[in-house]
Parts: C-alpha cells; sequence; structure tokens
C-alpha cells in the first residue's frame, strides 16, 4: 500500500507542477462562459414567448380584445388609458410591445377589412413584435372564419378553445437546457485531455526506461500501474467534483439530482483513465500519444451527443456511436437534466462503466502482448 501511495504522490506532482489552475479554473470557467450564454439565450426567449410585457390601448371595450390578445400570450398585459400613457410606458422600458387599437368595434371593423385599425409599435431590436404581429394575425383569421357575426364568433371561440388539440412538447425546456449540455461537451472535451496528459508520467518513464528502474526496487509493476492511474483518478475526480459544485452555486434554481450528478462525475473520470489507458497502449512514443490523443478525443466529442443532439445525427452515425462511453455520459446527463428515469440513467451509467472497463482490459492485455507481464 505504500507503494501505491509513493507513486501516486509521485503522479499528483508530477501532473499538477504547471497544470494545477488549468485543472482547477477550467471547470469554473466553462460554468462562467456558460452561465453568460445562457443569460443571452433568456433574453433571446424574451424575445419570443411570454416572456415580456406588452401594452395595450383601445377604443374597444368589448371583449374581442381579449380574444385577439389573450393574456396568457405574455408576461403582463398592460392596459394603458391613452395611447400617450402607452408610448410613455413603451419609452421608459416598462412594455416591450405596445398595441393601439383605434377602433370603438374592432370586430366590425376587421369584418370589413378595413386598416389601420390595429397598430402595433416596438423600440426593442428583438423578435417582440413579430410575435405579437403573429398571434395577432392568427386571432383576425379566427374571427373571419368562425362565424357571420360577433355572438357567433364568441361562441364558436369559445368552443374551438375548450377543444382544440394540445401538443405537450420539450421544446422549451430543451431550449432552456441546451447551453448546460454545451457547457457539458466543452468540458468533456478538455477533460479527456487532460485525463491523458494525467498519464504522461508513465509515459515518459517508460520512454526514459525509468519504469525499469523503479521496477528493481520493492515496487511490483501492479503496484506501480495501480499508483499511476489513482493518482490521474484522483485528479479527474477532483475536477469533475469542481465542475458539479459550481454548476450548483451558479445555478441554485435547476432542481437537479446532486446524487446523480455525483455518480455521474466518478464514471466520467472512469471513462477518463480508460481512453487515456487505451491510447497509451499503442502509443510508441510522447509524440504518438498526444497525436492519436487529439485525433480520436475531438471527433468522439464531436458525435457522441455532447454538442447536437444525438437525434439529429444521420443513423449511421448514432449506430457508431453507441461504442462510444461519451455518448451514454452525455445521454444519462441529459436525462439527470431533465430528472429521468432513474432506471434509465442508472443504465446508461453502467453501459459507460462496461465499455470504459472493456477498455482497461483491452489496455491489459496489449501491454501483456508486448512483454511487460505483471508480476506481484
Amino acid at each position: 500500500m505504500n507503494n501505491i501511495m509513493t507513486i501516486l504522490k509521485h503522479n499528483l506532482k508530477t501532473t499538477l507542477k504547471g497544470w494545477f489552475w488549468l485543472i482547477l479554473v477550467l471547470p469554473i470557467g466553462v460554468n462562467l462562459f456558460v452561465n453568460i450564454i445562457s443569460d443571452r439565450v433568456d433574453k433571446s426567449v424574451e424575445d419570443s414567448g411570454k416572456y415580456f410585457n406588452v401594452g395595450i390601448y383601445t377604443k374597444d371595450k368589448s371583449e374581442i380584445v381579449e380574444k385577439l390578445l389573450p393574456k396568457d400570450k405574455f408576461k403582463t398585459r398592460l392596459i394603458k388609458a391613452s395611447e400617450k400613457d402607452l408610448r410613455g410606458s413603451l419609452d421608459n422600458g416598462d412594455i416591450s410591445v405596445g398595441v393601439i387599437i383605434d377602433s370603438e368595434d374592432i370586430y366590425k371593423d376587421i369584418k370589413a377589412n378595413k386598416e389601420d385599425s390595429i397598430k402595433v409599435i416596438s423600440q426593442s431590436k428583438g423578435n417582440n413584435k413579430d410575435y405579437v404581429l403573429g398571434i395577432l394575425n392568427t386571432r383576425i383569421m379566427q374571427a373571419n372564419s368562425l362565424g357571420d357575426n360577433k355572438e357567433e364568433y364568441l361562441k364558436a371561440y369559445e368552443s374551438y378553445e375548450k377543444n382544440k388539440y394540445k401538443i405537450d412538447y420539450e421544446g422549451s425546456e430543451m431550449q432552456k437546457i441546451m447551453p448546460y449540455t454545451t457547457m457539458f461537451g466543452l468540458f468533456t472535451m478538455a477533460f479527456l485531455f487532460i485525463g491523458g496528459r494525467c498519464l504522461v508520467p508513465l509515459l515518459k518513464e517508460r520512454e526514459a526506461k525509468i519504469d525499469k528502474r523503479i521496477l528493481v526496487s520493492k515496487i511490483s509493476k501492479p503496484q506501480y500501474l495501480l499508483g499511476h492511474i489513482l493518482g490521474c483518478y484522483i485528479l479527474l475526480v477532483l475536477q469533475s467534483v469542481i465542475l458539479v459544485a459550481t454548476f450548483y452555486i451558479l445555478n441554485p434554481s435547476l432542481n437537479i439530482s446532486l446524487g446523480w450528478m455525483i455518480i455521474l462525475s466518478l464514471a466520467l473520470s472512469f471513462m477518463g483513465i480508460a481512453i487515456a489507458l487505451t491510447i497509451l497502449s499503442v502509443s510508441n512514443n510522447s509524440s504518438m500519444y498526444y497525436t492519436l490523443l487529439s485525433i480520436l478525443i475531438t471527433p468522439m466529442c464531436l458525435l457522441s451527443g455532447g454538442f447536437v443532439p444525438m437525434a439529429l445525427m444521420p443513423e449511421v452515425i448514432q449506430n457508431i456511436s453507441l461504442v462510444f462511453p461519451l455518448t451514454w455520459i452525455n445521454s444519462a446527463y441529459t436525462k439527470i437534466l431533465f430528472n429521468g428515469d432513474s432506471l434509465s440513467i442508472g443504465l446508461d451509467l453502467l453501459a459507460a462503466i462496461s465499455i470504459s472497463l472493456v477498455l482497461i482490459i483491452m489496455y491489459l492485455v496489449i501491454e501483456n502482448r508486448k512483454g511487460n507481464k505483471l508480476s506481484c
């Protein structure tokens, strides 16, 4: 055990030399970067849904106005007493869009196709105005098609609202978590490169034949390898735990299972070790190791759902990506964000760990074939 701890400390000391701040700052920096993106996404969402205030000045006091601009389509719908009051609220930023209904009987004017009865004004550079115009156009078409008079229209409208087909979709939720999936994709790419960096001491000692001198001492080959691997694993776990901690600190409103995030961190770290060992096993020198690290990690991260949802990829790519442990890690992470079924999350993580274990076994087999047989 003492021998393992000696190699472990050696690995940590060698790896952290010059890399400590990167290992510490990377997860924090990625989280901060994503929160900036998320804030911008939230602002763009405000331009396309029920997240902004709209003001209305109308001469028509009937319930037709409610049908044209329903309250549930906006964050707040404010009725103004005059056009001057409406424009003042717009100038002050109290509302994003103003609607002027310059008609005492807007239903009659709609049926008569009278122009300039409704005006939409906005000072925003976003899509708020287009959103309001879209709602108005839809409601005007309904007014023209649902009945021949106001009473028939109101009756048909109530029937339509009561019986219309409602679609449940995850579009808004997906838009909400997209910055966090992108964050995780960026993090895992850098994380895997750092995981590869953690095993460089083992590679350099092998190149310089230092490992043979070490093995002549009381340290056995399994103890030597285990010390390096555990040192690397500790650094990766530390980095992933910092990511999770920063994630929770910066996003306190997100209701996500801490337990699953910790398990995900452990599985991700195990996967990082497995991939680095696999690349190490087929590398003859440092140059080859770094080259393979770049060639293999980059496409794997791009094709495993960290940046582009798997559903948007060709079926062939989806099938190929199933052999990547990172694909299952990303799948589990997305389900955790959605508060998905625990069994499904557990199976994804089990798949990632199983594939990683196969990779580690491949490393041991290849090392064996090279003549580096383990001896206690």
